[in-house]
């Protein structure tokens, strides 16, 4: 159960982390470009509003997480395949015949 907690949140977190580093690699990048492009003569020291994310960001890292994090605790808890067959390993019969590997129905499910 911790562990199924634990993945979804990775699930939830790495996607939106992933999504922060990408967006500040590309803020780095266009700051980078401008900088090369106009080298100002006076400097302005005026102060300014950091660049808060938008809201359209935040909605869809929160979205891509949620979503991620839902498909990995379904999957880690999906057990309808595993509690209705049983795994026959590959046999040789009593009258000395090859019987292939095979997953049957349990009776009852």
């Amino acid at each position: 159960m911790i562990r199924n907690i634990i993945v979804s949140l990775l699930f939830f977190f790495g996607p939106a982390l992933l999504m922060f580093v990408l967006r500040n690699m590309f803020f780095f990048w266009k700051l980078q470009k401008d900088i090369k492009q106009h080298q100002p003569d006076i400097i302005d020291i005026t102060p300014q509003k950091a660049g808060a994310p938008s809201h359209f960001f935040l909605a869809s890292a929160i979205a891509i997480g949620l979503i991620s994090a839902y498909f990995a605790y379904s999957q880690l808890t999906n057990s309808n395949s595993d509690a209705k067959t049983e795994y026959t390993p590959a046999h040789i019969n009593a009258q000395g015949e090859l019987v292939p590997a095979q997953r049957l129905t349990r009776p009852g499910s």
